[in-house]
């Protein structure tokens, strides 16, 4: 599977590709069972797994709601099931990002499942990814972004701001997370998918999304890759082992 000159191209444009469907209902259905156990904990690594909760649950809200529709935010799920490192794994997902790499030496850097609850599901502040991965050098790192329900602007879907990575790292407020400055709103790009569906952006794209305050859940899984060549430039202590998905490893690189 691999890209088209035209998708090609938007991605040099834009910093992003809407690609479309991409996973079958049977492994989506896997994922989804994946995520949910995480999150009710009912899975078996369910303890391990790095959770977020909504806001409002950390202000003691949502008293009356499921354990499972309090998480915000999942944190290296593949790290604690099986499924969800396949999918990062998946052949189709690594073709494309190894043209968007420009590298067949790939390796995982991050996974996270952003649930966005029916009712509730709160914002994603706008930022850029390598804002926050400063321990990775060059910031030119891929994520996979796949719909796990479809997605609306109702929502709460992705919104990408097209060449915003062309600017570099922009400035940045640090409040409960990062707030990129200087948006304007107005030129950013809704990514409406049905389940399933995915779409990629650059790790410099400006990017965030709205509320889901709609009867209807919102889950999206971000895979993240980096080049095997590409430097840890942060504190040596905080380094652990990226997985190696394809090609070769590189001394005194990630």
């Amino acid at each position: 599977m691999s890209l088209t000159d035209k998708q090609k191209a938007d991605y040099e444009r834009d910093g992003f590709v809407i690609y479309g469907h991409l996973l079958s209902e049977e492994t989506l259905e896997v994922l989804r069972e994946r995520m949910d156990a995480l999150a009710d904990g009912s899975h078996p690594n369910a303890e391990k797994a790095g959770v977020r909760l909504e806001a409002a649950a950390q202000r003691g809200e949502l008293e009356n709601v499921p354990r499972r529709d309090k998480v915000w935010q999942l944190l290296d799920p593949h790290r604690y099931d099986e499924v969800v490192f396949e999918h990062a794994s998946n052949p189709k997902i690594l073709d494309i990002v190894e043209e968007l790499l420009g590298t067949e030496d790939i390796k995982l850097f991050h996974t996270q499942t952003l649930m966005k609850p029916a009712f509730h599901g709160s914002i994603v502040s706008w930022h850029q990814d390598s804002a926050y991965w400063t321990s990775v050098d060059p910031p030119t790192l891929v994520s996979c972004w796949t719909a796990l329900d479809d997605v609306t602007e109702e929502n709460g879907c992705l919104r990408l701001l097209p060449g915003s990575y062309k600017k570099g790292i922009w400035p940045h407020e640090r409040r409960d997370f990062l707030h990129a400055q200087g948006i304007d709103e107005s030129t950013a790009v809704p990514v409406v998918l049905k389940a399933g569906g995915c779409s990629f952006h650059h790790s410099l794209t400006v990017h965030g999304s709205g509320e889901n305050r709609t009867p209807h859940r919102r889950r999206g899984l971000a895979t993240s890759y980096m080049r095997a060549d590409s430097k840890w430039v942060g504190d040596p202590n905080q380094k652990r082992d990226f997985p190696l998905l394809r090609g070769k490893e590189y001394t005194g690189c990630v």
